[in-house]
């Protein structure tokens, strides 16, 4: 596969939820094309979706040196920044991303993210002692660092650490107890110290002053119907399962954890109605009976993925982002980028008509025959964007730039008509056109070549060959003034590149520069008269100096 595929296949595991997979992917085409900034957005995303936020920090970081004026790059940068719980550097990363697109919703609605969560754990005990350097704080401590020894302890400390709200699962771990009080500023005794000394009880968050009641007997009968229909749910016996939740509902009418398990079987049925009615009910409960925040945001995130599955793309993307607001759940963040995509793809579907198409390339057709090439380009774009699929467009759009000098545009235009139509002869003479003025004749040469495998006759690819080794006979001579350019560009050639890291080859130039004439003894073998070549025809080998 090449990147480009590589890359698809990353966006459709990542549309699936398969991150891992999708890491993988996006992992290979970076290998292939380390200059492709969205490859590295891509698997920031997917580091982000499995909380592995180091990791999708380093990737937005690199997306960002690639193209810094890209503001989805700050997107991730900020996502993963909001991950790690560094709120003010997070808001940085949004603002900054609004400097180069100050409509992004992303960056807008990141920002109000950032500032509600920053809000909300002021006021969580929990999430004001469990920061980022709670490890730190940890290891200084000589009673406290001997549990970092023990898995479940860490494990505890990452869980809390990532997501504050788990911290009252842990209220009964005397471990947890007194790791909160230290952590909260409170004095914890060494092993030098009194051990007899009362020890003071953990602070239990603001919400929780009172103590939990322990279960009732109707409330363990309820749990117990609702286990029981999850394993019909898992068993895909939906309706037996949807009985046993409405059951447990009724034993137990203020519990909405039994509604979100009935709008799980509604999804699963494909009744997209029903399962809107219920979560829309399910959340009312909720807020009634002020369950869990993560029970709403739940509740929010399956509202909203019904309405992405009856292609009702705004109201989902919306109500997507009230689910963040309320829990800033990995999966709702994939659930709506991959939301936007497929909005994005279906506006862009509906949008498509072959015969405008046709129309706007035959008026760029008439623009470019009258020396009209900004308006050319103009509807070449128009015809592209309403077939994406049809080579053509990008050669003549291709040719368009290359007559207003906008070389770079050109060569991705041409590079898009060969892939479209990798045996369209006129894709590699507007790919070589461009090389060629841009002084990267090592390139051009070799897209005229590979014009000429598919059509040797197709004469620009004649033409634009004979006045390229032209150019790299002047250059290898010392006539031509261009080839300092041409070498530093082709530098950037992974292929030259290769062949000027190669340590025989370093030998064999240096013998070359030595006694001139050792390339005959170099030219019969066919090997190095390959490697040789090239860099002639890259300007780094000049027999004139």
């Amino acid at each position: 596969m090449d990147a480009v595929e590589l890359k698809n296949k990353g966006n459709s595991e990542f549309s699936a939820g398969n991150y891992v997979e999708a890491i993988s992917s996006f992992s290979k085409a970076i290998q292939l094309d380390a200059s492709n900034h969205v490859l590295y957005s891509n698997r920031s995303a997917c580091y982000a979706a499995l909380q592995k936020y180091k990791d999708a920090l380093d990737d937005a970081d690199k997306c960002i040196d690639v193209k810094p004026d890209w503001a989805k790059g700050y997107v991730r940068r900020g996502a993963a920044l909001h991950g790690m719980r560094r709120y003010d550097d997070a808001e940085a990363a949004y603002k900054k991303g609004l400097s180069f697109e100050p409509e992004n919703s992303a960056c807008k609605q990141g920002v109000a993210d950032v500032q509600a969560a920053k809000a909300r754990e002021a006021r969580d005990p929990i999430a004001k002692a469990f920061t980022p350097e709670a490890f730190r704080k940890i290891q200084e401590h000589p009673k406290l660092s001997l549990w970092l020894m023990q898995p479940d302890y860490v494990k505890m400390l990452d869980t809390v650490i990532r997501d504050p709200s788990q911290g009252k699962l842990y209220m009964e771990d005397q471990r947890f107890a007194m790791t909160l009080m230290f952590l909260s500023g409170m004095h914890i005794p060494t092993e030098d110290e009194d051990e007899d000394a009362p020890v003071k009880k953990a602070p239990k968050p603001a919400e929780e002053k009172k103590e939990e009641k322990p279960l009732t007997d109707v409330q363990k009968e309820a749990l117990a119907l609702k286990d029981e229909g999850n394993k019909l749910y898992l068993s895909k016996k939906f309706d037996e399962a949807m009985e046993k939740y409405k059951a447990a509902l009724e034993k137990d009418p203020q519990n909405t954890l039994f509604i979100l398990n009935a709008t799980a079987v509604y999804f699963e049925k494909g009744e997209y109605d029903e399962c809107i009615k219920e979560c829309e009910h399910g959340v009312d409960h909720g807020r009634e009976n002020r369950c869990d925040y993560t029970i709403i945001g739940k509740l929010m995130t399956r509202w909203a993925f019904c309405l992405q599955k009856q292609k009702k793309y705004e109201e989902a993307v919306a109500l997507y982002k009230r689910a963040l607001v309320e829990w800033r759940n990995p999966d709702t963040l994939a659930k709506l980028n991959a939301c936007e995509k497929e909005h994005q793809k279906a506006v862009e579907d509906a949008y498509i008509d072959p015969e405008i198409a046709k129309q706007k390339k035959d008026e760029g057709n008439e623009f470019f025959k009258a020396d009209k090439y900004p308006e050319a380009v103009a509807a070449y774009t128009e015809a592209i964007k309403r077939n994406p699929t049809e080579h053509t467009a990008y050669s003549n759009r291709a040719a368009a730039y290359l007559k207003l000098g906008a070389y770079n545009d050109a060569l991705k235009d041409a590079e898009k008509c060969v892939e479209l139509k990798p045996d369209f002869v006129k894709g590699y003479a507007r790919k070589g056109h461009a090389y060629f003025w841009t002084k990267q004749y090592n390139r051009a040469l070799q897209a005229y070549d590979e014009g000429l495998k598919i059509d040797p006759n197709n004469a620009d690819c004649k033409d634009g060959r004979y006045r390229t080794m032209m150019k790299i006979r002047e250059m290898s001579s010392g006539q031509s003034g261009d080839g300092d350019e041409a070498a530093r560009r082709a530098m950037d050639d992974p292929e030259i590149a290769n062949i000027m890291r190669d340590s025989y080859m370093q030998l064999v130039l240096q013998e070359m520069q030595n006694d001139p004439t050792r390339i005959q003894e170099y030219m019969k073998d066919p090997n190095i008269a390959g490697k040789i070549e090239k860099l002639i025809s890259a300007g780094i080998i000049r027999f004139g100096q």
